[in-house]
């Protein structure tokens, strides 16, 4: 028996004694024993005296170099199994010393050299192992490692005899083709692959191989055939789908990048680098059903990757998947509890499907060194405004965040006064509303939507110079400003004072804007005024095509469907404008408006005095 297959029988005596010493019936042994690696792995010069010293003494002792070889090995292949590869090279060497011509402890050797980085040390070894057994693995080892060192010359002979040996080696012929390719030898890489392709007509490799070197010339039209070849002889080799998938999608034609991904797909569904692809590529054109499926997928294959559960979060969000999004962020959450992002998109989402006590919550655990906290804040302000208005409790919660979001975010001031006005005025309290977005009139950023807003209110409070003068500073800046026009007319109009006027201006937005629904609704409410019925609902029905969930546009038409006697069509457009009603001012007028018709239609006889 040899001394290293005696080392798997000593092995067993090595755990079941685990001591210094051995009984014999003539005297007792002294076994060396290697306490640790750590000494060895600093290169201590003492322990690899102490180790050398061991292993002369035990070269006259089969016993002592069994149970030395047994330690060396186990603890050898342990230090290689934990990535200690310095050590595991040190005493692969000793261990060598002690069997120098053991193909198997010179193949450990060499792995653990190799892995260490000490190519140079590593090359000897493997070059008396290959010239001992002409072992193919082992010569693409040594191979490889001379094309590490720049040594092409004799990688070559090593894949020319292994090719020589066996034309059917696939590593050997691909190898060999790559280094001639990075010599720009293309046509002597691309010959040596098609005559492997003949030796070996069912593999795919070389095709693919000789695609990757018409890329690399750039004659991917060449490329795209072979590709093809390549994964019309191996459907399930996942390389030559990537391959034209990205020529395709490099070539923006994405549909065949698709086409080419989903028909792979469909034969092999849980392949990780094409899921990867289509993903990507569906992501990117915005085909959000379609690639689902594929990211949940991969999302099970792939469960710690954390940027897959967001994207695949995202996605369940944009098809209005609320419960599936919620979930994915939960769990990123769990994994990332600080996460502004994640607490936003939980945030966000909460906001959707109108949890707003929940959106605040979490949009609330938004620190404010966070780029979100500033959008967070006005999401909050909004949704607590909403709250406001309908229970007495939430005002104070809403007035004390308003109030310091514009003491403290005071590039947003204007953002956050717009949205305390809107408070004031849903609650019908226009003079607070007004005040309100008075104070940032002269603010950077009050801009031209801010000043009809303003307009708007000087006009419910009666303010009616005021809101003139502010238009007309708009027209004098932009004098063919058709909004401001259209804005000065209709206020005109609903004041009831000059109708003349209210038509001159009106007129003139029509102009410079014909095909504006707003204008066309203040012109059509014009001719309502003034008793041209006919022209109005003509220009009204316009304005609703262009504008159909405009409530003012809405309640015009049923004011003027009632006066035609049209009661169920005035019916109709004001329970259209009961739906998108925003304040409970309002929707109190559109449900007077309501009972009203009602009464209005009912026979005299049945009319309550």
């Amino acid at each position: 028996m040899g001394l290293f297959l005696g080392i798997f029988q000593s092995a067993a005596l090595f755990f079941v004694f685990g001591c210094a010493h051995v009984s014999s019936p003539n005297k007792k042994i002294a076994l060396p024993q290697i306490e640790g690696s750590s000494p060895i792995a600093k290169s201590s010069p003492d322990a690899s005296d102490r180790l050398k010293q061991m292993i002369d003494q035990s070269r006259g002792n089969p016993v002592m170099s069994r149970y030395l070889a047994t330690d060396l090995f186990l603890k050898a292949n342990m230090s290689l199994l934990d990535e200690d590869f310095l050590t595991a090279s040190v005493l692969f060497k000793y261990l060598n010393d002690l069997e120098p011509n053991h193909d198997f402890i010179q193949k450990k050797y060499a792995i653990s050299l190799i892995k260490m980085g000490d190519l140079e040390t590593a090359t000897p070894v493997l070059e008396n192992l290959y010239k001992n057994n002409l072992d193919e693995k082992m010569g693409l080892i040594l191979a490889g490692l001379y094309a590490s060192l720049d040594q092409e010359k004799k990688a070559r002979e090593i894949y020319q005899q292994i090719l020589k040996k066996n034309g059917k080696n696939e590593d050997a012929c691909v190898f060999l083709g790559k280094s001639y390719a990075i010599e720009k030898n293309s046509k002597r890489a691309i010959s040596l692959l098609q005559k492997c392709a003949e030796s070996n007509p069912s593999s795919g490799m070389y095709d693919f191989y000789i695609g990757k070197i018409h890329v690399d010339d750039g004659h991917m039209d060449l490329a795209i055939k072979s590709f093809e070849k390549a994964h019309k002889k191996q459907p399930l080799f996942s390389q030559p789908v990537s391959a034209l998938g990205a020529i395709y999608e490099e070539r923006e034609q994405f549909e065949k990048a698709i086409l080419t991904y989903k028909r792979y797909l469909n034969k092999k569904e849980n392949d990780e680098p094409i899921l990867s692809r289509i993903i990507q590529v569906l992501f990117v054109k915005e085909r959000y059903d379609e690639v689902i499926p594929y990211a949940e997928r991969l999302s099970d294959i792939e469960p710690e990757n954390l940027n897959l559960k967001v994207k695949l979060g995202i996605l369940y969000t944009d098809a209005e998947k609320f419960p599936e999004a919620l979930s994915i962020f939960k769990e990123l959450l769990s994994h990332a509890p600080q996460s502004d992002k994640i607490l936003y998109y939980i945030g966000a989402i909460y906001q959707e499907i109108n949890e707003y006590q929940d959106a605040i919550n979490y949009f609330n655990q938004i620190p404010s060194s966070s780029p979100l906290y500033s959008d967070s804040s006005i999401q909050m302000a909004n949704m607590l405004s909403s709250l406001a208005s309908g229970a007495e409790k939430w005002r104070e919660i809403f007035l004390s965040h308003v109030n310091k979001s514009i003491e403290n975010l005071a590039d947003l001031r204007v953002e956050f006064s717009v949205i305390k006005s809107g408070f004031f005025e849903s609650v019908g309290k226009y003079k607070e509303a007004l005040e309100s977005m008075m104070v940032v009139q002269n603010e950077k950023g009050f801009g031209n939507q801010h000043k009809y807003y303003l307009a708007n209110l000087f006009e419910k409070e009666k303010k009616y110079a005021e809101s003139t003068e502010l238009i007309m500073g708009i027209l004098e800046q932009e004098p063919k400003n058709a909004h401001a026009w259209n804005f000065i007319g209709y206020a005109f109009l609903m004041r009831g004072q000059d109708m003349d006027k209210a038509y001159e201006y009106i007129h003139k937005a029509f102009k410079l804007s014909p095909n504006d629904g707003y204008i066309r609704d203040s012109l059509g409410w014009y001719y309502y005024k003034t008793g041209n019925t006919k022209k109005a609902l003509k220009e009204l029905e316009y304005a609703f095509k262009q504008v159909p969930d405009d409530v003012e546009i809405l309640k015009h038409l049923a004011e003027i469907h009632k006066e035609l006697k049209n009661f169920n069509k005035a019916r109709s457009f004001l329970e259209s404008a009961l739906k998108l009603a925003r304040y409970p001012s309002d929707k109190s007028e559109i449900l007077i408006s309501l009972d009203k018709l009602n009464s209005d239609r009912l026979p005299a006889s049945q009319k309550i005095d």
